[in-house]
Order: C-alpha cells, then structure tokens, then sequence
C-alpha cells in the first residue's frame, strides 16, 4: 500500500538527502537495545521524561510508580508540572478516577499557586468535558471577587482541548484509536491559531506538542505533505531554541523524537534516504530509553526505508536485529508490523521459504486481531511469493484475498477519503490481476467473479468519484473484455454453460462500455476496440466460421493501422492471409 505524498523539502531535509545510507557499523550503534537496568532518575524532569516513557511502553504501573516517587520532592514548577501531567496521563490511560482527581488536584493547586489560575480552571473545564472527572470532582479555582469560578478564556480552552492527550490517537505513531482524523486535526489547528493570544498565560510554550500531534493526526488522515511540513517545524523550532540557549532544549514528552518518528514513515518510500536517516535520528535519542513500541516501530520504518533504497546488506542486518527485537513486545498487536516488515525484506532477498515464518506469524495475529490492513498486506506478499515460485494456483487464491481485504477497508466507513482511494485502487489492481490468472487457469467463473467484482465498485454512479472517471472506465472496459475472453474460451473448451449465445453477449458488452469513453481518451478507445476485434477474429477462426473471422479481422487490421501499430498489423494480416486461402 504505498500511497505516494509530495512535499516541499525544507533545508533540514537536504542536508539528509546529501548523505548517505548508513554503514553496518553505524546500524549496530543504533539497533543496539539501552543497557538494563537504566539509572534510576535523579531530577523531576528526569522522572517526567521517564514517566512518559513507560507510559508509550504502556507499563503504566512502573509509571505511576515513578510519579509518586517524585510527587514531594522540590523543582521548579514547570518540571513539577510536566511529572503530575505523566501521571495525570497514566492515570486517564488506565481509568483510574481515584488518581485522575488527585492529579488534577495537585495540578490545580500548583497552577494557582503560580498565578495561573485560568489554566488551572481550563483543564478542569475540559477533563469535565471529556467525562475523565467524577460530578464535583476538583472544583474549578475561585476568583478573588465575590468567590465566583474563574472563566477561562476560548483561546484558552481551545489550546488545552488540543493538549489533552486523549485527543491525540497515538503517540509516536505506534497506536491508534477511536478518533476521527478530521475533528483532530481541525482541533489542533484551532489550537495553534489560538496560541498566540494566551501565550503569556502559560507556563510553558506548547506550540511544538501542538505540532507534532497535527503532525501525527494529519498522517492519520493521509496528509503526508502536510505532515511532513509539521514535523519538519517542530524540528526547525527545536534546533533554533537550542541554538538560543546554546544548550539541549528539556523535551519530557520527546516531541523531537515523535518529529522524526512522522518523517520516517511519511518519507520512507518516496525518499528513502530521508527515511532512514530520520529514523536513525530518532533511534539515537532512545539509547537511555526502555520503550520497545516505539524502538521496534522506529526500526520497522528504517527497514521500509532500506528496502526502497536498494540497500540489500544493510535492510538483511536490520531485519535479523528487528526479528530479536519484536520478540519483546508485550502485545501480540504491536507485533504484525515488524513481522510484515521483515517477511517483505526476505521476499525482496528472495528468501521464500524464510520469509514464510514471520508472514504466516503475522497473518495469525491479523486474524485473531481482526487487523484488515494487516491481513491485507499479508495477502499481498504471499501472491507475490506464490507468483514468484511459480504456484499460480494459490497465487490465484492470495489475490482473491487481498482484492476481498481492500474492498472491506475501502467500505469501511472509518476509513479516511484519502485511504479509500487507495484502497479501491488496489481492490480493482488485485481483481485484474485476478482476472488474467484465473483466464490463464481456464477459471471461467472466477473471470466471471472477478469481473462483476470490478463493475460493481467502478460503475458510474452519482457523487464525487475516488478515483478518476478515465482509470474506472478502463477498469470496466478490461472487466468486460475478460468475461468475452472467458466466454470465448469456455466455448472453445466445450464447458458445461458456454453458448454462442453467450459470448455474443459479453462481445456487445464489452464494445458497449468501450463506446462509453470518456472524453479525451478516444486513443485508448480506439485500442480496446481493435483489441475486441483482434480476439473476435480468432477465437471465430479457432471455431471454423472463417466469413465472420475475416469481417472481425479485417476491423481489427483497420483499427491497429489506424494506431500505427505495425505489429499488430503484420500479425493480423497473416489471420487474413490464412482466412482467405480457406
């Protein structure tokens, strides 16, 4: 499913694009799993930073351990902040009432105790608004006059909806859920152009967690350009700051990290090089850091990167680290991305029967998860296998899979508009591809499956298509043109069902859409056309009705002259030349 993104390559980009593959030694440095156990924390940022870390690994017991731990000791308010905002995190994670108001509790004490009193009364407001708070539960802070609740302004509700963590489907990009791509992203925008008036009403800039989740919500929703251009500014943004401070910025949350987690996948196939030095970025912040979600997605993204870059040593090494390393992932979910991954560098090595382990381990977990995409992929590496090795009867059996996997997704109404086009694309490539093994197997009826298949998603039908009208209509065209084959063929064979009748029908069916052409494409018309005749003629002739077969070539020789095919034309002009002796 490689769904191509354009995108304007900033500076950063460059100077990644003018380097190079990385060597094998620089990939044992950064494969190379953190030394266990890691320093226990010294300072509350470094207990913030940790937290969060567990809570990615989703070892939220261990995080809220940590929490605790901290929760007294003396920082600055801001550390202090981000270490409550872990646990508050953890703790809506996990459904924990009991601990969301305590959280929120010390929050909202520290908050006012500095003088933001309106932020503090905004998270209030909008855990209420998520339902993550019981009834009366943190009572929203009092304003001096006459005791009344302190009204926080939109702008500044509006940028804490946006911070609110249960927002955000995923971090990082390992985890999905619930949430349509759309709201996120039109929330986070209206965040961000909120900012700038309540800037000074907060104790810590948030623009660069506001990006990189719009960075993230934007690849759920298919923008990969427009994810791209985000994580890239969160990255600009951090390289200036610490460029100002002349000294690493504090990132508790790895905002910088997640930045380069979006580029590795959004630039992975396209600009492979890019990919993989993206990943490779975001692989050496996690040398003190036990999260193997995000190590093992990080390294399913950099062998992606490899593969589309060609480079063969480099993606058989990070395939065997990454088949060690998904070994320690805690949920058998997390756990078909890396499999998929290294069953497709094996297929690539051409390495069949290995790359049967990890594909059919892979495709147990899809099913059990009733993980569609995954299935689908699955689907496609085995027909690629089955073809490559030359079993066209299973392959046979894999594309048909894979088109009923594509046509779920595309049907599936959480699927985003731009994924559907994909995948309706790859519902109608998979069906053709159906329709020429099963002709090639003398498979009438599952030409005739096939090709309803294709007439049914590419019809023309009211609203705004998915695809363009011109790539449905010679998808029918080449439905249509099937079955005639398939019927033709059936005749000859003397199968059971196959009548002159019959074929005569799928012959004027097919010349029918071909006559339905949209506009601008009357060459390829023009082709289909000549091509009915071409078939026409033979299979006529195959049968002995020589005036028909000569009439059928003889339109058939007119249509390919009139292309400036000479091939075609020397070709049917021996048809002819043998017709005509008979």
């Amino acid at each position: 499913m490689d769904i191509s993104g354009a995108a304007s390559l900033s500076g950063l980009e460059v100077r990644h694009d003018q380097g190079e593959l990385p060597g094998l030694e620089e990939l044992r440095v950064a494969l190379r799993p953190p030394a266990l156990p890691l320093p226990y924390p010294r300072e509350v940022i470094e207990a913030a930073r940790r937290a969060g870390d567990l809570l990615h690994a989703e070892r939220y017991r261990d995080a809220r351990r940590l929490v605790d731990a901290f929760r007294t000791r003396p920082a600055p308010s801001a550390d202090r902040l981000a270490l409550l905002h872990a646990g508050l995190r953890g703790a809506l994670r996990v459904a924990d009432p009991e601990q969301v108001e305590r959280d929120v509790g010390d929050m909202v004490a520290l908050l006012t105790d500095d003088g933001y009193r309106e932020l503090a009364s905004a998270l209030v407001t909008v855990l209420h608004e998520r339902r993550a708070l019981p009834g009366g539960a943190s009572a929203v802070p009092r304003g001096r006059r006459r005791g009344r609740p302190t009204e926080p302004p939109a702008e500044l509700l509006a940028v804490v909806r946006g911070l609110d963590d249960h927002a955000v489907a995923g971090e990082a990009g390992t985890r999905g859920g619930d949430v349509d791509p759309r709201r996120l992203v039109a929330g986070l925008r209206t965040a961000l152009a909120a900012l700038p008036a309540v800037r000074d009403q907060l104790p810590v800039d948030p623009e660069k967690a506001l990006r990189v989740s719009l960075a993230q919500a934007l690849e759920l929703q298919g923008d990969r350009a427009g994810a791209i251009t985000e994580a890239l500014d969160v990255l600009e943004r951090i390289e200036q700051e610490e460029i100002a401070l002349e000294d690493a910025v504090q990132d508790p949350r790895r905002t910088a990290t997640a930045a380069h987690a979006v580029l590795a996948r959004a630039l992975g196939v396209d600009h492979p090089v890019q990919g993989a030095r993206h990943a490779l970025d975001a692989l050496a912040a996690l040398h003190e850091v036990d999260d193997p979600p995000l190590r093992v997605g990080l390294i399913s993204h950099l062998l992606r990167a490899l593969m589309a870059a060609g480079a063969i040593t480099q993606a058989s090494f990070t395939a065997g680290r990454l088949a060690s390393l998904q070994r320690t992932l805690q949920r058998d979910a997390l756990r078909t991305a890396p499999l998929l991954a290294i069953a497709a560098q094996r297929v690539q090595a051409e390495r069949y029967e290995a790359a049967w382990v990890p594909l059919e381990q892979a495709r147990r977990i899809a099913c059990d998860q009733r993980d569609h995409r995954s299935s689908l992929e699955a689907s496609r590496l085995a027909a690629s296998i089955h073809e490559r090795t030359g079993d066209h009867d299973r392959a046979l059996h894999e594309l048909r899979r894979l088109a009923s996997e594509a046509r779920w997704l595309a049907d599936d109404l959480a699927t985003e508009r731009a994924h559907r086009a994909e995948l309706v694309r790859m519902e109608l490539n998979a069906q053709a591809l159906v329709m020429r093994r099963a002709l090639d197997l003398g498979r009438t009826e599952l030409v005739e499956e096939a090709g309803e298949g294709i007439e049914h998603r590419a019809r023309p039908e009211g609203g705004r298509p998915l695809l363009p009208p011109e790539l449905l209509w010679d998808h029918r065209v080449d439905a249509q043109v099937a079955r005639f084959i398939a019927a033709g063929e059936a005749l000859n064979r003397g199968e059971e069902g196959a009548t002159t009748a019959l074929y005569e029908r799928r012959r004027r069916a097919a010349m029918q859409v071909i006559d339905g052409v949209p506009t601008g494409h009357d060459h390829r018309a023009r082709y289909w056309a000549a091509y009915v005749d071409d078939r026409h003629a033979q299979m006529l002739a195959d049968r002995g009705r020589v005036l028909p077969a000569l009439r059928a070539a003889r339109r058939a020789r007119a249509g390919w002259d009139h292309l400036a095919r000479p091939d075609d034309v020397a070709r049917v002009d021996l048809l002819i030349a043998h017709l005509e002796q008979d």
